[in-house]
């Protein structure tokens, strides 16, 4: 009789392991698939453009870039010849403007941020301290069951320059919860329901908080340096401009 229960022990003590085995594969399983839709990372150091994935029409403005510079004799990419432009990997200071949570905030939420100082290019103020921009979620993961942390990473997307000339940008801000992995280990170990109320904790990011984002390629401010003050004064009205004849 008490083989017996010993035995009925052990098994379910392994039925539990291996539900919580399974379990935690179904979690991965889906963290991967979850990275394998991003095909774009903006945390990575440097960006690789798979040519195989270019779209025809992508291919055609690749083709005729390249084209242009010849002619034109440019040698930054993406920059006339003898404009000024904000180099690719420019470093910027921002901050928050609104709180955010890895328990509300959701994949590809657009969040509001503003830059901490001047960015200032050859002596001249391109985009003013407290300009407002643009950042996204590019993952988020609430606290959860087996002490699963919360995870939330913001990564800068846009800001515009006093021309309106929006300037896109990468990397950004990274943040986990915490875990007892010691207590969940224990827990997954002696029962699947042991195992769910574990729980980790989200990750809170008030507003204010300050990171830096990095500019994500050359960008041509469409002047040169002779017009460039004139350009990026504030109260000089930018925008289309059209010439219409009179009666």
């Amino acid at each position: 009789m008490m083989n017996w229960k010993k035995s009925s022990a052990v098994l379910m003590i392994c039925t539990s392991m291996l539900c919580n085995t399974m379990f935690l594969n179904v979690v991965a399983a889906q963290e991967i698939t979850r990275s394998n839709m991003n095909a774009y990372d903006p945390f990575a150091d440097d960006e690789v453009v798979v040519e195989d994935n270019l779209t025809m029409k992508e291919r055609l403005a690749k083709i005729k870039e390249e084209e242009r510079q010849k002619i034109s004799g440019s040698t930054i990419d993406g920059v006339l010849p003898g404009h000024v432009y904000i180099p690719k990997g420019t470093k910027l200071k921002v901050e928050l403007v609104n709180a955010a949570n890895s328990k509300t905030h959701k994949k590809n939420q657009e969040v509001d941020i503003k830059i901490i100082d001047n960015l200032i290019v050859n002596g001249v103020v391109v985009i003013p301290k407290d300009t407002l921009g643009k950042a996204y979620v590019y993952e988020a993961q609430k606290a959860g069951g087996f002490g699963r942390k919360g995870v939330l990473k913001i990564a800068g997307k846009e800001i515009k320059t006093v021309n309106n000339i929006a300037v896109p940008l990468k990397k950004g801000i990274i943040g986990m919860g915490n875990t007892d992995g010691g207590a969940v280990a224990v827990a997954a170990a002696v029962s699947l329901v042991g195992g769910l109320f574990m729980k980790g904790s989200n990750i809170d990011y008030p507003a204010g908080t300050d990171f830096e984002v990095e500019v994500r390629e050359n960008v041509d401010l469409q002047a040169t340096q002779e017009n460039l003050e004139e350009v990026m004064t504030s109260n000089v009205p930018h925008g289309i401009e059209i010439q219409v004849a009179t009666n």
